[in-house]
């Protein structure tokens, strides 16, 4: 692809089907948030000393402070020189990273999954920006999982809806998701199922009395 975006190339991934199966080279990113997170080039001072994010924070004290709890691959050096995604179930080769979107109740369901067999928690920094990219870049480089809400790019460029948020996670770790979904499916079934063994409470003047019950 060209002239595209990490978040635009994941849109075609999820809804394309073979279509959707995408590359870019590092030159063809027009997003400098998306590329330094992948690593796709060293980051550039403007971005980490805080000058690209004024606006969404007061100076640059600030957007120096919130970039450095992103963790972009970038931040050394340069250290891919393309991306790949795909919709999972074309995959040719196992990939590094695996994306998935999907309502606060379907991440619930997913993080119980996880965490089945590990215990544990899902801890990584919600800032706001470049969401899926820093959590991608995050699973690629600590191998660690990340929840996150997706930021603008994300709704602007990879149309992603109001209700989803965004789990990103090794694919190492796909295993042990799958075995804990199923491990937790009788005390975490999906959809929830809601409690309904509870007495209603009327006004009481709607309360129909005894005598009314009797006749």
């Amino acid at each position: 692809m060209r002239d595209t975006a990490i978040c635009q190339m994941i849109l075609r991934a999820r809804f394309d089907g073979t279509d959707g199966i995408v590359a870019s080279a590092a030159d063809t990113m027009r997003c400098l948030w998306g590329a330094a997170a992948l690593g796709l080039m060293k980051t550039p001072g403007r971005l980490s000393d805080g000058q690209l994010y004024l606006g969404f924070v007061k100076d640059m004290q600030a957007g120096a402070e919130l970039h450095a709890r992103m963790g972009m691959m970038g931040d050394g050096a340069r250290r891919n020189g393309a991306v790949e995604i795909a919709p999972l179930s074309h995959c040719e080769q196992d990939p590094d990273v695996v994306v998935i979107y999907g309502t606060p109740g379907q991440m619930l369901r997913l993080t119980i999954g996880l965490n089945f067999e590990r215990g544990g928690a899902i801890c990584n920094p919600v800032t706001g920006q470049a969401s899926v990219c820093a959590s991608i870049a995050r699973a690629h480089a600590t191998g660690e999982p990340s929840l996150d809400i997706p930021c603008m790019g994300d709704r602007l460029y990879g149309l992603v809806g109001d209700e989803e948020m965004v789990f990103v996670l090794p694919y190492s770790m796909m295993g042990q998701l799958i075995r804990g979904l199923k491990g937790s499916k009788e005390m975490a079934p999906y959809p929830f199922r809601p409690f309904t063994r509870w007495s209603p409470i009327f006004p009481p003047t709607f309360l129909p009395t005894k005598e009314e019950l009797e006749r």
